[in-house]
C-alpha cells in the first residue's frame, strides 16, 4: 500500500512539475521561456537590373578579293607592326601599329603597300584597317570599256542589170606565131634579219628619251648619274635588250644610290623595272 502511494506521488509530483515548471521559472529566474524557431526558406528573386551579356555582333566583313588596284584607298593604317624593304638594301625598316601605308594591290588575304615612295612590303589585310575604309567609303565599279556599235546596214538599190549584147564575130586575121621565151630564172629572196640589235650608245639614247619624256614618274632625268647598256634578256618568251640608269634619290635609310632596268623591244623601251624584284616600276 505505502508502495502505492509513493508511485501515485511521483507521477503527481512530474505533473505538476511540467504544467508549473514556466510560471515557476519566470518567477524564480525571471527568463521567459524559449520557442525553438523554424528556419525560414530564403527565395532570392531576380534582378531586374542585372541582365544576361549578349554575345557579341560579329565584326562586319567586305569582299575585297575582286578589287582593282585603282579601287583601293590612298592609305591604309597598320593595326600591327609591319616591315618594308627598299630596292637595292637588305635591311628591313620595321614600321609600327598607326603607320600609314600606301596600298598597290592585293593578293589572296595579303595587302601590299609602299612607303616613303621606293619601299615595298605586305601585311594581313585583317592587320589594317582596309575592310572599315571599304565599308565606310565602297569604291567605285571598275570602268568598261564600252563597245563600239556595229555601223548600221544600208541597202544599195542596185539597178537592174542590162540583158548582155552577143558580139559580132570577127574576121580572124593570120598572126604569125612567135616562138615562147624561156622563162627567166625567179632570183632567190634574200631572208629579211630579225629586229637588229641595239649598239650600247642606242640604247642610252632611248633610256633618256624615255626618262625626258616622262614615261615613269619614279625618278627625274636630272636625278640620273649614269647610264649603262645591259644585256639581253629573255623573259615570258620574249627577247629583250636592257639597260641600267643609276639615280640619287632619298629613301628610309638616307640618299642612295639606286638602280632601275630599261626594257627594249622594237627600238623603244617598253617599261622599266626595279632590277631585285622585278616588280614594274610606275
Amino acid at each position: 500500500m505505502k508502495f502505492f502511494f509513493a508511485t501515485v506521488g511521483i507521477i503527481g509530483s512530474g505533473f505538476l512539475g511540467y504544467v508549473l515548471e514556466p510560471d515557476l521559472r519566470f518567477a524564480l529566474t525571471g527568463q521567459m521561456p524559449t520557442t525553438p524557431v523554424q528556419p525560414v526558406a530564403v527565395v532570392t528573386a531576380p534582378n531586374p537590373a542585372v541582365a544576361t551579356p549578349a554575345t557579341a555582333p560579329a565584326a562586319p566583313g567586305y569582299d575585297y578579293s575582286t578589287l582593282q588596284p585603282n579601287q583601293l584607298p590612298d592609305k591604309i593604317v597598320l593595326k600591327v607592326q609591319a616591315f618594308a624593304t627598299a630596292p637595292g638594301e637588305t635591311d628591313a625598316l620595321p614600321l609600327p601599329a598607326g603607320t600609314k601605308v600606301k596600298p598597290t594591290r592585293i593578293e589572296g588575304t595579303d595587302v601590299h603597300f609602299s612607303v616613303l615612295g621606293t619601299a615595298q612590303g605586305k601585311v594581313a589585310v585583317a592587320q589594317t584597317n582596309l575592310v572599315e575604309q571599304l565599308i565606310a567609303n565602297p569604291p567605285p565599279a571598275p570602268t568598261a570599256t564600252p563597245a563600239e556599235p556595229t555601223p548600221p546596214v544600208v541597202a544599195k538599190n542596185e539597178p537592174e542589170p542590162t540583158p548582155a549584147v552577143e558580139p559580132m564575130p570577127e574576121k580572124k586575121e593570120e598572126v604569125a606565131v612567135q616562138p615562147t621565151p624561156e622563162p627567166a630564172p625567179t632570183p632567190t629572196p634574200t631572208p629579211t634579219p630579225a629586229t637588229a640589235s641595239l649598239s650600247a650608245e642606242d640604247i642610252v639614247k632611248l633610256m633618256q628619251e624615255s626618262i625626258r619624256s616622262g614615261q615613269i614618274k619614279e625618278f627625274t632625268f636630272d636625278q640620273v648619274i649614269g647610264w649603262k647598256a645591259g644585256e639581253e634578256e629573255e623573259v615570258d618568251g620574249e627577247k629583250y635588250q636592257t639597260g641600267l640608269a643609276a639615280y640619287k634619290a632619298e629613301t628610309i635609310f638616307g640618299v642612295k644610290n639606286i638602280q632601275a632596268k630599261a626594257m627594249i623591244q622594237g627600238g623603244k623601251v617598253i617599261r622599266w623595272i626595279w632590277p631585285t624584284s622585278g616588280l614594274e616600276i610606275q
